[in-house]
């Protein structure tokens, strides 16, 4: 998980992990 999140994140452009979900979470891509 934490390579997946850190791939997002890159892909994303986005900072911290929170802010990675946050994004993957509005995208539709991430499901709590």
């Amino acid at each position: 998980m934490r390579f997946c999140i850190s791939n997002a994140m890159q892909k994303l452009g986005v900072k911290g992990r929170s802010q990675a979900v946050v994004e993957l979470l509005r995208m539709g891509e991430l499901e709590l």
